[in-house]
This record gives structure tokens, C-alpha cells and sequence, in this order.
């Protein structure tokens, strides 16, 4: 699997996670970030909505989970 594939891959892991918690008109702002260097994965989210702030920071670290879980997948195949 190609390092783009990857990326690709764990970016939408997080999008879908987000978007299946979040209602879409809530985002204010929403931010993924997927970076793949030597074999590391890492992953940055920043979400703004109009729930209170300790909700959001669930919601994004829940969503790096699942995208870790799916990076981890990913690069056992590699």
C-alpha cells in the first residue's frame, strides 16, 4: 500500500468518526492533519463546535483512537 493510500485511509477513518457524533452543522471549524514518516503515523485533529469544549476534546480524541487503530491496521499490512 502506497504511503498516500495510507494517509488517505487514516484521514477518513477520522472524518467519518467525527461525522458520525457530530452533527455536520455544529462544525465551526474541523482540522485533520495525517503525517507518515518512516513508518510513523501521526495524527493531529482540531475541532470547534458550538458544544462545550470538554465534549469536542472527547470527540477528537476518540476520533485519533479510531485513526490510530486504522493507521496500525494499515501498517501491519505494509
Amino acid at each position: 500500500m502506497l504511503d498516500e493510500q495510507v494517509v488517505e485511509a487514516v484521514y477518513n477513518a477520522a472524518l467519518e468518526y467525527i461525522y458520525s457524533v457530530v452533527p455536520p452543522k455544529l462544525i465551526e471549524d474541523l482540522d485533520i492533519v495525517v503525517g507518515l514518516d518512516e513508518g510513523e503515523v501521526t495524527i493531529e485533529v482540531r475541532l470547534v463546535t458550538s458544544r462545550p469544549v470538554e465534549v469536542d476534546q472527547k470527540t477528537v480524541d476518540e476520533a485519533i483512537k479510531v485513526a490510530s487503530e486504522k493507521a496500525d491496521e494499515l501498517m501491519r499490512k505494509v
